[in-house]
């Protein structure tokens, strides 16, 4: 199975990484494996460093006998002029440029506070926070000429929350998720993106060194107990995001520090798309999925993004001949569409929704997008009470009421996927947004508490955080409001890489959280804003 197997029917190339190249630090062995193969099922070349000769050469052998486009040199990334080298190797056989620079060789350490010497602290910090810092340096030529270029760290929840006897670990992993910040601020003019995905516990051989100490072991059997999936992660589930992250689809997303742990941090914190996929991660065929405000916008995104990967979609909206003309147009396309009138803001109509949907789909619900929402921009002293129950009715209470209708069907379904449309309003001040911010807020926390309420239930929840994106509903504020045009022209300039989103950056992230491959994603809010909340 090549890459070209797997990617042979795709036609949107956002989903595609055909022609791209790639390096990734500890690639032989766990998660760098993993990330290896996902990278390489998704078209690109992939070169690898390691320590260990044997290591490499195996590894080759394998991914040769799979189609796969992998070359290998050795390095000990902790020496200087060793990743230089690296980097003069990967120059010569991706003819001076890389689109893709995976920093995910690490060292773990145990040890509580008061024992660690300074070689430790300065070993663990030269292989985990500097040589990945020095590697960006001399890879950042290569990333430029690209005129593509992502970084991906490999961070840990170790450093967005305390956990025992990891003390300089920590420290390490902290270092790199506000690097990344830095660096997608600093590099967005080059077209260059950086994020980090912070893993929980994963079966590999490291977290085995960890557990192999008792005090290690406990602390991570800790961690498990608290983790709301109630297990450890698996080496695919961070490959996955990583690709993702990697992919066109995930252009808009840069600077973000995305947790894949089960939870644990939210506690406190037709043919379809890629018909030729033998791995199922990659597939919505048979899942069924609910799009509220699905006929323009992000919304209609969101349904195409869904039905290209197989789901069976229905959409609800308020005016029928918008519905009616947007089921014709994904009939043309062979989507699997339905779609009923409801005005969300009435809890009748919401119950009547989902008794619809329960019909159609025959009790079952694997996908429930909350997407609808309205924004009247105003100053703080110019809303009335309606304006504020208003405000909050749609864009908060009837998605939790929804949730709870809908409840039965995502647990019936066996797999289910909630994710909510918020704004990155809700993480930053924004000027005249003071009501849509609040609202958008409750929906983050309380996507939190679902995440951790309903794992036991095999239920996720996640939200994208949109900034700016041209659609209607901005279109219609930058009418009707004086100063509108103003606020939204500071945020994008203020934004690193200077563009307006659009509604395809949003249903891409959303069709990835609903997606198999990120089954280990729950609690999360991701913006999708450019940089301009990092």
């Amino acid at each position: 199975m090549g890459s070209e197997t797997k990617l042979s029917s795709l036609k949107d190339k956002r989903w595609s990484l055909h022609g791209m190249t790639a390096l990734v630090t500890g690639g032989t062995r766990g998660i760098g494996y993993a990330i290896v193969e996902e990278l390489a099922e998704f078209g690109a070349a992939v070169h690898i460093c390691a320590r260990n000769e044997d290591d490499i050469n195996k590894c080759l052998e394998e991914w040769k006998s799979k189609g796969f486009n992998v070359t290998g040199s050795v390095c000990d990334i902790i020496y200087h002029d060793q990743r230089e080298k690296l980097m003069e190797t990967v120059s010569s056989i991706f003819h001076g440029k890389l689109n893709i620079l995976i920093n995910n060789a690490a060292k773990p350490m145990t040890k509580k506070i008061i024992d660690y010497s300074d070689e430790d602290i300065t070993s663990t910090i030269g292989t985990n926070f500097v040589s990945g810092y020095h590697l960006c340096q001399l890879a950042y030529p290569l990333l430029k000429q690209s005129g593509y270029g992502s970084v991906v760290f490999t961070s840990s929840v170790a450093g967005l929350k305390a956990i025992p006897t990891l003390s300089v670990y920590a420290a390490t992993k902290g270092a790199v998720n506000q690097f990344t910040k830095n660096l997608a601020l600093e590099w967005a003019k080059d077209n260059i993106r950086a994020n980090a995905v912070a893993p929980g516990p994963v079966k590999t051989s490291l977290l085995e060194s960890i557990m192999d100490d008792s005090e290690g072991g406990e602390a991570i059997a800790g961690i498990v107990s608290e983790t709301p999936t109630g297990r450890m992660g698996e080496p695919k589930e961070i490959s996955a995001l990583v690709a993702f992250l990697c992919l066109p689809a995930a252009s808009h997303i840069t600077g973000q520090v995305i947790a894949i742990d089960g939870g644990y941090t939210s506690k406190e914190m037709a043919e379809t798309k890629l018909s030729s996929v033998k791995d199922k991660r990659w597939s919505l065929q048979g899942m069924t999925a609910l799009v509220t405000g699905g006929t323009r916008g992000i919304g209609h995104a969101i349904v195409e993004e869904l039905a290209e990967f197989g789901a069976s979609v229905h959409i609800c909206a308020r005016n029928q001949e918008d519905i009616n003309k947007c089921l014709e147009e994904w009939k043309s396309k062979g989507f699997c569409v339905t779609g009923s009138t409801c005005d969300l803001l009435y809890r009748d109509q919401r119950e009547k929704l989902m008794k619809t949907i329960a019909s159609i789909f025959k009790g079952k619900l694997n996908i429930l997008v909350n997407n609808a929402g309205i924004f009247t921009p105003k100053f703080i002293l110019d809303y009335t009470d309606e304006d504020i129950t208003t405000t909050l009715g749609t864009n908060f209470v009837s998605s939790y009421h929804l949730c709870q209708l809908a409840h039965p069907l995502l647990k019936q379904s066996g797999y289910g996927s909630v994710v909510f449309i918020s704004s990155n309003s809700s993480l930053k001040a924004l000027p005249l947004c003071s009501v849509y911010a609040a609202s958008k807020g409750a929906i983050n926390q309380f996507t939190k508490n679902l995440a951790l309420e309903w794992a036991k239930d095999n239920i996720r929840a996640n939200v994208v955080a949109p900034g700016p994106v041209m659609t209607i509903l901005l279109e219609n504020a930058l009418k009707s409001t004086v100063g509108v045009d103003n606020a939204v022209e500071g945020i994008v300039s203020q934004t690193p890489d200077g563009r307006f989103g659009e509604p395809k950056d949003m249903s891409g992230l959303v069709a990835f959280l609903c997606l198999p491959a990120s089954s280990h994603i729950t609690g999360q809010i991701i913006a999708v804003d450019g940089g301009f909340t990092i």
